[in-house]
């Protein structure tokens, strides 16, 4: 019996969803993506954003919010690049999931060029040079990283769009003017907040209403304040975050409360060209960031599986057996050091290290398959868990997004923005409108390590190439490890592929495993995993990560982009080619 993948079209789930509501469950669905996204292609030259899968010649976007994809899908349909609409989907999210990445967070990116071209940049969080342990400094202050969101889209664009910041930037800045319709987790994850937004006034007018009550899920929700420091980036551009008048509001208020996050180290940093690894599986070339992101972990953990019969996609049970143990070794090798950064990043995604991990991989034998009489049938604890439930472990930083674009040119780019634990520091920025990041360490000046994986995929010949990423803390690496096993070992359809039943190793021999609503484990499954002497630990869809995909043939057949359906985004693209005369050349 294998592993079941319950995907019901979102229509048929909010119906559910309601009965059940009815019925006494507290369930709210997914709301429509509501609101104006900024001036440009009309609403009908993009398909639904709010749907899971979309098909275009014309390129595709696939992100968390329906509003930030149909950003990203109206960037390509006026003539777009990827890169033009991966920027203004980062900064669009920025409003619309504030909870998970915004002006304040972290972010890393790779970029795909027609010609193959690799570009990785890391805009991750810097812990500030005057930091200082045991400073009793108010904890929301003292956990304040330097972000690197802003450096990171702007490097990007720069780099390789075709856009002016200000015309990227231009839809998120309506969206916060004029409004959006708050989803009912996005309304959770604000309430769980309350306190600490509370605290120091200024969630207030932001993500508390100005009274300090809070914001309702079907509520349109502004925000002035972010919006005014989104036209001020858009005016004088990135270096008045890191050096001009917003630069001089966060040092007022970091100095008036004791915190580190000063002008001097705002100005010192820059988003830096990341360190891309690379690797092969079965003939597919692999590509995503090294440390501080994590990349290197899904390249180990697929080539440690390159060495081994891996079970087709009719034994689900030996499948999850052998790559939980190969994804067990790659989480507990991701931090190790070998000489320089350089030298650490060739040994971790090299063939002997693969090969060595692989000889301490058991495959269960095949054996006589349980009756499946004596097996009570599983009914998932979790399935009161709509997708945009955030379920995460006690030990998670989980606060992240993802997103993926391709063009019609043949770019591709797979971006990951992150704000720590949901809401990050809970601080907003006085005057500023947005919410800062907690740092991941303490040494200062250092960027410590995430669990961001931004990742390409390139196949033999003929099939199309991938961008991919999650969120989810540690998860987003078994994520997209499971996603491109499922797409080369078993041969499914992107939409297939990241809707597919995923597990993620806890520790050696110790297993998560979904229980829906989304992807579930039989009970067969279920009783063979836990004969070969697993122990299982069940959680609902909602923490198996948050995969955004996108697929590119250069064959002239059309893009497709997957949106996660264990969450509340979608995929979209042009409806119709753009004018010739809107295209241009990415600037060098």
């Amino acid at each position: 019996m294998l592993g079941m993948v319950r995907t019901l079209p979102r229509g048929l789930l909010a119906t559910l969803l309601i009965l059940a509501a009815a019925c006494g469950a507290a369930i709210v669905a997914p709301s429509a993506p509501g609101g104006p996204v900024g001036p440009g292609a009309p609403p009908e030259a993009i398909t639904n954003p709010a749907e899971q899968q979309a098909v275009s010649l014309h390129g595709v976007a696939a992100s968390a919010t329906p509003e930030a994809t149909a950003v990203g899908a109206r960037v390509l349909a006026e003539g777009g690049n990827a890169v033009d609409a991966a920027v203004a989907i980062g900064f669009a999210l920025a409003v619309t999931e504030p909870s998970m990445s915004g002006l304040g967070g972290r972010a890393s990116l790779i970029v795909r060029d027609p010609d193959g071209t690799l570009h990785g940049i890391d805009g991750l969080n810097q812990v500030p040079k005057s930091y200082r342990t045991n400073s009793g400094v108010p904890t929301v202050y003292e956990r304040a990283a330097i972000p690197g969101v802003p450096a990171a889209l702007a490097a990007a664009l720069a780099k390789h769009g075709t856009w002016p910041l200000a015309r990227a930037i231009a839809p998120a800045i309506a969206l916060a003017e004029d409004g959006f319709i708050l989803g009912e987790a996005e309304a959770g994850r604000w309430a769980a907040a309350r306190e600490e937004l509370s605290k120091f006034g200024a969630g207030r007018g932001t993500y508390l209403k100005p009274d300090g009550s809070l914001w309702r899920a079907g509520e349109r929700v502004t925000n002035p304040l972010l919006a005014e420091t989104l036209r001020r980036l858009a005016a004088e551009g990135v270096a008045s975050f890191y050096r001009g008048a917003i630069a001089e509001q966060i040092d007022r208020d970091m100095a008036a409360h004791g915190g580190f996050l000063r002008r001097e180290e705002l100005a010192g940093y820059e988003a830096l060209p990341a360190l891309v690894v690379k690797g092969t599986y079965r003939g597919h070339q692999l590509a995503s960031n090294f440390r501080p992101a994590a990349g290197h972990a899904v390249i180990q953990a697929l080539q440690t599986m390159e060495g081994l019969a891996v079970p087709g996609v009719d034994e689900p049970a030996r499948w999850a057996a052998v790559i939980g143990q190969a994804m067990q070794h790659a989480l507990a090798d991701r931090s190790i050091r070998r000489g320089s950064e350089q030298e650490s990043a060739a040994w971790l995604t090299s063939r002997e290290h693969a090969s060595e991990r692989a000889t301490r991989i058991t495959i269960p034998a095949r054996g006589p398959d349980p009756v499946s009489s004596e097996i009570e049938p599983f009914q998932g604890a979790a399935w009161w868990n709509p997708p945009g439930t955030l379920v995460t472990a006690s030990t998670d930083r989980e606060a992240t997004t993802h997103f993926s674009v391709a063009d019609r040119e043949g770019r591709v780019v797979a971006s990951t923005q992150s704000l720590g634990p949901a809401m990050g520091t809970r601080l907003v920025a006085p005057g500023l409108g947005f919410l800062y990041a907690t740092r991941l360490g303490t040494t200062p000046g250092s960027r410590p390590a995430s669990t961001i994986a931004p990742t390409i995929v390139v196949p033999p010949a003929g099939a199309p190439v991938i961008a991919l990423g999650g969120a989810g803390d540690a998860r987003i690496i078994s994520a997209v490890i499971q996603v491109i096993s499922r797409l080369v070992d078993h041969r499914m359809t992107l939409a297939d592929a990241v809707a597919a039943p995923r597990v993620h190793p806890d520790e050696a021999k110790v297993l998560r495993v979904e229980e829906g609503p989304i992807g579930v484990w039989s009970a067969v499954d279920r009783a063979r995993l836990e004969g070969w002497g697993f122990k299982l630990i069940g959680a609902a869809s909602g923490f198996f990560g948050r995969v955004h995909a996108v697929s590119r043939p250069d064959d002239g057949r059309p893009a497709t982009g997957v949106a996660e359906p264990r969450w509340t985004g979608g995929a979209a693209g042009p409806q119709r080619a753009p004018t010739e005369g809107s295209r241009r050349s990415p600037r060098r």
